[in-house]
């Protein structure tokens, strides 16, 4: 369809073969297929960017550390759309630099659920009445992306510096006191040491948030990052 050419079209030019089935009884069929050809599989060209509609077993692995989606995920979430029908799951993958900046990609098996929901009794209504989750897929190859990430760095590389500091040592603190607590019974441990495990793992808290809040309000600041979105 012209909503979905873009997909369409990179599907195509990975070699992959494109059905156009829009009927309301396409998902009862696609399971009929995937039943009897169990070595096939089938999925829509907008649930995943094209390097990874179909993932393979030795495709090579240099995604970001859990660690650095943490950091940057809150920049890109806070330029998501909002409402109440739609929510969205940021994900960072390298897709090249000529490949577009940030894609909208659906779940392929929410889609489902939901598009049996639509004619699979009451048992399915309620995926029916669940917000619509969406995926954006930014790539950390684009020059654009880039640009935003190293202005990320300039503004706010000292800061973010210090409370990764603070956050380290507190989880070290943390650490410690949970190890010393690890193989002791509850009536074992002293009110004092519980007193002061809840104490550091709430100012923990308020430094990841405190963390997270200066991210997410430069992401809003960002028009860069608010274009590639849109444009999304």
């Amino acid at each position: 369809t012209t909503e979905q050419y873009t997909f369409v079209e990179a599907a195509k030019n990975k070699g992959y073969d494109v059905l156009l089935m829009d009927d309301v009884l396409t998902p009862h069929v696609i399971q009929k297929f995937e039943q009897k050809y169990t070595d096939k599989k089938f999925v829509r060209v907008d649930s995943e960017v094209a390097d990874h509609l179909i993932e393979k077993e030795d495709a090579p692995k240099n995604e970001l550390t859990w660690e650095q989606k943490e950091e940057l995920s809150p920049i890109f979430q806070a330029v998501c759309p909002e409402n109440k029908d739609n929510y969205f799951i940021v994900d960072f993958k390298e897709l090249g630099e000529n490949s577009a900046p940030m894609v909208i990609t659906r779940s392929e098996f929410m889609r489902r659920m939901k598009d049996m929901s639509v004619t699979g009794g009451g048992g399915m209504s309620f995926y029916g009445e669940m917000p619509e989750s969406l995926n954006l897929v930014v790539n950390t190859n684009h020059p654009l992306v880039k640009k935003v990430l190293e202005s990320k760095d300039k503004k706010l590389g000292s800061k973010l510096e210090k409370m990764a500091a603070e956050i380290a040592a507190k989880k070290a603190e943390v650490s410690v006191l949970e190890s010393e607590q690890k193989d002791k019974k509850d009536e074992e441990i002293p009110q004092a040491d519980k007193e002061k495990l809840s104490d550091l793992n709430a100012q923990l808290s308020k430094l990841e948030e405190a963390k997270r809040e200066s991210l997410t309000a430069f992401g809003k600041e960002s028009k860069l990052a608010k274009q590639m979105a849109d444009l999304a």
